[in-house]
């Protein structure tokens, strides 16, 4: 096949796009219920979620039924991703991708051909199991198979297309919203993306293992070989010995003796220590309350704000379009300005953003031009939101996870993104029924605290190779120094402190 022919960067450009549809499923998926809450064809088939025509007592009953129906979905994802703390290790980073993409597969042709609500609710967990294994070992895939210099990059494209997919469901059901007495304006965008579920299966298996699993796995002469594809060299250079040999010994400690595979551990690699750092940037990054908008700024605008149907779409489309640019800029900041400034970043900026959310809220029945100036914080919170709290905790769960731990991590810490993206779908319809405006002032919390923690105690790791950024926790004797050590830690230190004292003479008189 023409991949097996790909090296050097037009073989991580391949990767990193293969992976990218899956998050595009990601975004899509995500982002397709908001549209269909408000379709008559959509309320007509499940009249059990329609709130736009119910008042009262039925209204609140309702509302908590539309909760719990698009919030099951992030309950799947949570278990798919969570499986992948065993499945990702034992099948390896493409077969576990590869069977994440065909049950999403099966959950979309379900998605797409309900007729009950139950019909619906079980091809929603079903799908979500799919899309969290994505979104466990797709970013950790990638992470593990590119060079350090543009891991980020790579990485973020994910984000970058997985906003893409948002933009692409809003502006679909947009079109179809004018067919909405017909069961295509529903059924049709959700078949759509099967599409991306298709490209993922059908081209993840022919693409290089990671060569950090490889060597885990005591396949050194594979993992040379993709080690040699990733860097355009031969399988036998000096290059790749070099980069084995950190690699394994990435894996041992100092005695000799294979390394702590308990994410749990409080041991010299500080497993403890980064696995809640891992799972915590994820919780603060979803308790940001940016999918109080994707998941239903077109209820709030046109049942809040006073907005007409077509006018809410357009602004939710114009939202999503605009995410769709900063998640492009965060590409291009990701591996220059580095993860901990953007998340520090973001997370002033969506306190910034709730708190004036707010306070607008709290006026729109007296002052109704309140509701145009809430857009440009809608609009300010989808600026901050992609550029730091996107996919970057992802990344930054795998990056700073120990390679015995990495599967484990990484798939604790996306389960941990989607339960609490299940909390926020399944609370917001509820938290808005009772506490209105107030509702906004929870995230405001967070969003503030968020700053002070990431401020604290998460370093930066732009620039380093995932074997340097075992050295900064190793060299960490509290939570408190880590910052401080990886501002202070010399780049490529892992070269001069593993390599083979025979390679780096070598080494040496070739440079």
């Amino acid at each position: 096949m023409v991949f097996d022919q790909l090296r050097g960067r037009r073989l991580s450009l391949v990767v990193g796009l293969v992976g990218a549809m899956g998050f595009m499923l990601q975004g899509y998926d995500q982002a397709v219920a908001n549209g269909l809450l408000t379709l008559n064809s959509f309320v007509r088939t499940f009249p059990a979620i329609d709130v736009i025509h119910a008042t009262g007592a039925e209204k609140s009953h309702k509302s908590t039924i539309q909760g719990t129906t698009i919030a099951i979905y992030e309950v799947g994802c949570a278990l798919g991703a969570l499986s992948c703390a065993y499945l990702g290790d034992k099948l390896g980073r493409r077969r576990t991708i590869f069977l994440a993409g065909c049950i999403a597969c099966v959950g979309i042709i379900i998605q797409a051909s309900p007729f009950t609500l139950a019909q619906f609710i079980v091809a929603r967990v079903i799908t979500g199991l799919g899309v969290g294994g994505f979104t466990a070992v797709v970013p950790m895939y990638i992470s593990e198979s590119s060079r350090a210099e543009n891991r980020g990059r790579m990485v973020l494209l994910e984000g970058f297309f997985a906003i893409g997919g948002i933009v692409v469901a809003s502006w679909l059901e947009f079109g179809l919203y004018y067919v909405q007495d017909n069961d295509v304006s529903w059924r049709f965008p959700i078949a759509f993306q099967l599409i991306f579920a298709i490209i993922v299966t059908s081209c993840i298996l022919f693409l290089p293992e990671s060569p950090r699993w490889l060597v885990s796995k005591n396949r050194v002469e594979e993992a040379a070989v993709v080690l040699g594809r990733l860097e355009d060299t031969d399988g036998d250079s000096e290059a790749v010995a070099l980069g084995l040999d950190t690699i394994q010994h990435s894996l041992q400690d100092e005695s000799g003796s294979e390394r702590s595979h308990n994410p749990f551990a409080f041991n010299e690699t500080r497993n403890f220590h980064r696995t809640c750092l891992a799972i915590g940037v994820n919780i603060l990054a979803q308790m940001s309350g940016i999918n109080i908008i994707t998941f239903y700024s077109d209820t709030i605008f046109q049942t809040d704000l006073g907005y007409t149907g077509t006018t809410s779409r357009i602004i939710s489309g114009c939202l999503q379009i605009w995410q769709f640019i900063c998640a492009g800029i965060a590409v291009y900041l990701i591996d220059r300005v580095g993860r901990r400034r953007l998340l520090i970043s973001a997370a002033l900026g969506m306190a910034i953003s709730q708190a004036c959310l707010a306070g607008l809220s709290s006026v729109i029945t007296t002052n109704k031009s309140a509701a145009s100036a809430s857009l440009l914080f809608y609009f300010l919170a989808f600026t901050f939101f992609p550029i730091g709290l996107f996919l970057v905790p992802f990344m930054y769960a795998a990056e700073i996870a120990p390679l015995q731990t990495r599967g484990k991590v990484t798939a604790m810490s996306a389960s941990a993104n989607w339960l609490f993206n299940f909390l926020i779908a399944e609370v917001t319809p509820t938290g808005f029924d009772n506490i209105g405006w107030k509702y906004y002032l929870i995230y405001l919390c967070i969003n503030a605290s968020s700053f002070v923690i990431f401020c604290l105690f998460y370093p930066e790791t732009k620039g380093r190779s995932l074997e340097e950024i075992d050295e900064i926790f190793i060299r960490s004797k509290s939570p408190f120094e880590t910052v401080r050590i990886a501002k202070e830690l010399p780049f490529q230190i892992d070269v001069l402190a593993t390599a083979d004292e025979k390679i780096l003479d070598e080494h040496i008189e070739k440079v």
